[in-house]
């Protein structure tokens, strides 16, 4: 069954930060659709609940340098 969820990470510096970001939850099992848009900081993932641990999605924006919060 697909979800979605959503964060808000503010301190994006450029639109390549936001497609670094977007990439890296992308290659997240179980990720079928990320939407990073650089201009609102908005972080929308839609996923497969019966694969993907959306626990690990706040973690992968951290890992890339970013501050994510719930939306």
């Amino acid at each position: 069954m697909s979800e979605t969820t959503q964060f808000r990470v503010m301190d994006f510096d450029c639109p390549s930060c936001a497609s670094t970001v977007e990439r890296a939850l992308s290659n997240q099992d179980g990720v079928e659709d990320v939407e990073v848009h650089y201009s609102t900081g908005r972080v929308e993932i839609d996923y497969d609940d019966s694969v993907a641990d959306p626990d690990t999605f706040e973690q992968t924006i951290e890992n890339q340098g970013y501050s994510p919060q719930p939306a």
